[in-house]
């Protein structure tokens, strides 16, 4: 996997993150993904990409510690892996109206979709400065924009993340880092299939393009802003929902 362009992303076995390792690696990129139990899937998954000969792996690493994206940081790094892209995805919810919320609610989706942001980004940022350019790219959520009952927790935790990609990208432009934010509506993955049909032709309703988001939808605007053709653009929160937040 040397001499290639890498790109680490987290949460890579299932929804959105699957949908970012297929895509990153059918257009050249050598994908690093990471996985915390899925190891079926992980495994899967590489499986399907060396068999079209696409470069692909999986590591087994809790993103909400630290000493476990280290070790995984170092690894690579004796390997002489710098990715020259980090796409922060890792994320879970657990629903619940505030008044009932346990602090175990509460703090599990803060570890997992915000600390674990800083623990991977903290762990590699070092190193992509010295590459040419990189780009970061942390995914959050329509829901981190307007609110949503029973997810307090999960709302702010994707909020922060426009606070943190607008101001680390101020910090690291002189070093032509680039960080954005893709902020999904509803995106068809196993999460959303999972909702009644009658729940989902109501969700077609609210949304003005009348169609629920595809996976490809948000791939097609992660490459976007990977590429050389997003360039001159850093420190943005780009919604994609349908025109939802319109």
């Amino acid at each position: 996997m040397k001499n290639k362009k890498y790109v680490l992303i987290t949460g890579g076995t299932r929804g959105i993150g699957k949908g970012l390792v297929h895509a990153f690696s059918n257009e050249g990129y050598s994908v690093i993904f990471t996985y915390i139990n899925s190891v079926d899937s992980a495994l899967a998954i590489e499986k399907e990409a060396n068999a079209s000969e696409l470069s692909v792996k999986g590591y087994r690493c809790d993103v909400t510690n630290l000493k476990s994206v280290q070790k995984l940081a170092d690894t690579l790094f004796e390997d002489d892996i710098v990715p020259v892209g980090l796409i922060n995805n890792a994320g879970i919810t657990k629903d619940a109206l505030f008044a009932r919320m346990s602090s175990d609610e509460w703090n599990s989706v803060i570890d997992t979709n915000l600390n674990s942001v800083f623990n991977v980004t903290r762990s590699f940022v070092s190193k992509m400065m010295e590459l040419d350019k990189a780009s970061i790219i942390n995914i959050s959520s329509i829901s981190g924009h307007k609110g949503n009952l029973g997810q307090t927790n999960y709302s702010s935790s994707k909020a922060a993340l426009t606070g943190f990609t607008k101001s680390l990208s101020l910090e690291l432009a002189r070093f032509n880092v680039r960080v954005n934010t893709i902020s999904p509506g509803y995106i068809d993955t196993e999460m959303l299939q999972l909702i009644p049909d009658d729940q989902r032709k109501k969700i077609k309703k609210s949304i003005p393009l009348r169609r629920i988001g595809t996976i490809e939808d948000v791939a097609s605007l992660a490459l976007f802003l990977m590429s050389d053709d997003a360039s001159y653009i850093t420190g943005q929160s780009i919604l994609i929902d349908g025109g939802m937040s319109a």
